[in-house]
This record gives C-alpha cells, structure tokens and sequence, in this order.
C-alpha cells in the first residue's frame, strides 16, 4: 500500500478539483490518501463527496494572503504525513515541495499556463495531448506523460429520446467568457433569433464567475434573455441526474486543456458541439463522436447547431449517440484514470 498525498490550493466545484475527489475515492480503495488544501477556499458540496477513507487537511491560506506561515504548514502537513509520494495539482507547489526529499509528481491541467518549473518534479502528467504539446513547446526540458481525466459513467443519467421541441441547449462552465467563451455562443444565437423567438429553443448556463453580469446584459442586448437562462452553479449530482433532458450541450471555450463537461454530456448521450481547439477536439477524435466549428466563428457555431437539429430528427441519431458515449467510456472512465496514476507512481518510487 503507497501512502499518497495530493496538495492543492482550493478544492472549488470545477474541472480539476472535482475531479480529484474521484481519483482520491478510487485510490483509497487500495493506498493511503490525503489531499492536503492551501487556502481556505473549499467548496463543501465538493468536499461532501469525498469517501471515508481520504483524509484532508486544510491549511486556512486566506485568499490573496502571502503570509509565509501557511507555507510551512503545508511543509509541516507533508513532514508528519511522510508520504511516498506527493502529487502537486499546481506547478507553484515546488517552492515548498524542493525543501522535502519525498518524491514529487505534478498534473499540469490547462492549455493557458506557461509552466517553467515542471521539470523540477520527479514526473509530470498532462491530461491530454493537447496540454503535453504545449507543455513541450514552452518548456521543452519537461517530459510528460498523458493521463486523460475521466468521469463516472454510470453515475451519469442516460438521454432515449431526441428530435423534439424545444431544442434545449446548456453550456456549463465557469463563466469567465475571455476563457470559456459563453458570448460565442450568445452572439451565435443571434443567427437563430427568429426560431428562438418562437420559442423553438431555449438555452441554460450552469456556473458561477465574474462575467455574469456581462453575459446577462448580453443576452438582454441581442433580445434574447427571455429564453436564455443563467441558472448558477450545480452540484455534480444534480448535472449528471438533469444532462439527459438537454438536447446539445455547446462548450464554445477559447481556452481549453481537455474539458471534463464535453465527456460527461457524452456519457449522457447528449450530442456535443466544442470549438475546434485541441483539448476538445481531442476529446471528440477529431471530429468522429460530436460536432465541431471554428473557434470564435459566431456563424459557423450557428449553423452546426441547425446541423445538430436536423440530425436529432434522423432514425440512427440514437445508435449515434450511444456509439459516441461506448467510445468515451473506453477512453475516459475515471477508473482507468486512478489506476494510471497509481502505475505511474509506482514507477516514480520504484516500487
């Protein structure tokens, strides 16, 4: 049995960090895990569906705080823990970590960093091909290998029934336009205003962040807020119980290493359209299991949404769908991710 610690700033609802509570729950089954937490920032909901058997610690790091003793708290966590070994989810982690002899292993997450200390850890993981790219291209001495993420399937509620009106659409994600591109989709709809306004399609946002209140004047300006809604943040549960009564799930992102969502509407056999950017373009095989446009093309996204629709009428548009969430599951079941992990690190320690 390894003793494994994951250290990370916050635990917030969110793509990596509500992915590492699956990872940690799978590999309690058989190692010793502890996440060790920065800051104060944590999430509950997030924290709630971490198993028995992981244990946390939380540093309390203020937010904005440069108060060095929660640094040497994190150093003093890690010095009693005495792990074999200890997975940063965040590059900055090696200004503490150097000062230990555990080995030290990082996850790099997102296509929009520009790591320059990777190559200080024992072994680095990138969660797609996308993110290994251009990892090597801004730090050519770091070598990684990819872990895609993944989800649980079976957690996730199954779509039976297409071609029907209204057309739901629910993007999801935080809402951090400049990143994650929400006013693509907003200004994509435009194109379609006049069977929106018959009411033929409706649109959610599920999440929380710092462009709400541009999107919502958005969607007020293009006459378009009465069947758009931006309905909060929403706990796991509840997205993987509601997926199945959307009709497309659009993640028009400018920014993205892999894109968690893109998977579990997959799972779902909700049909996916992603901008054309690596990550989630990897996801989709290029093409092969959901629809694609070109990034920040309002146009293009307008007219493969149509192109969705028409589909979703067609008699093999189920089978489609369940081929396109047979093929994510072989590829991105969160089981397969913890026990890759755990194979690396065995790797690492030489055990």
């Amino acid at each position: 049995m390894m003793k494994i610690a994951h250290v990370i700033w916050s635990l917030k609802a969110g793509g990596s960090e509500a992915m590492l509570v699956d990872i940690a729950n799978h590999q309690a089954l058989s190692d010793d895990i502890t996440i060790i937490i920065g800051s104060s920032i944590v999430d509950q909901i997030v924290l709630k569906g971490l198993s028995d058997r992981v244990k946390v610690r939380i540093m309390g790091r203020p937010a904005g705080s440069c108060n060095p003793w929660y640094l040497l708290k994190v150093l003093y966590a890690l010095r009693t823990l005495k792990p074999d070994i200890v997975h940063a989810h965040q590059e900055s982690f090696i200004a503490i970590l150097r000062f230990l002899c555990f080995r030290k292993v990082l996850t790099v997450h997102d296509t929009n960093l520009s790591p320059q200390l990777a190559h200080k850890y024992d072994a680095v993981y990138t969660i797609s091909e996308a993110v290994r790219n251009v990892l090597k291209r801004k730090n050519p001495d770091a070598l990684s290998t990819v872990i895609s993420n993944g989800i649980c399937f079976s957690a996730v509620k199954v779509k039976t029934s297409y071609g029907h009106l209204p057309f739901r659409i629910v993007q999801i994600g935080r809402l951090q336009h400049e990143i994650k591109g929400q006013d693509i989709l907003l200004n994509a709809m435009k194109y379609l205003i006049d069977i929106i306004r018959k009411g033929h399609v409706l649109i959610d946002f599920v999440g929380e962040g710092p462009s709400l209140e541009f999107l919502e004047g958005l969607s007020e300006e293009l006459g378009m807020a009465k069947w758009c809604r931006f309905i909060g943040r929403q706990s796991r549960g509840m997205i993987y119980d509601n997926l199945h009564t959307y009709d497309l799930l659009v993640q028009p992102s400018r920014y993205e290493g892999f894109g968690l969502t893109v998977v579990e509407a997959m799972a779902a056999r909700v049909p996916v359209l992603v901008s054309n950017i690596e990550g989630p373009m990897e996801i989709i095989a290029g093409g092969e299991y959901g629809y694609f446009f070109k990034a920040g093309d309002y146009a293009d996204c307008s007219e493969q949404v149509i192109n969705v629709m028409k589909n979703s009428q067609e008699v093999n548009f189920p089978e489609k769908l369940r081929r396109n969430a047979e093929y994510a599951k072989s590829r991105f079941d969160i089981a397969n991710t913890a026990k890759k992990y755990l194979e690396e690190y065995r790797k690492v320690i030489g055990d």
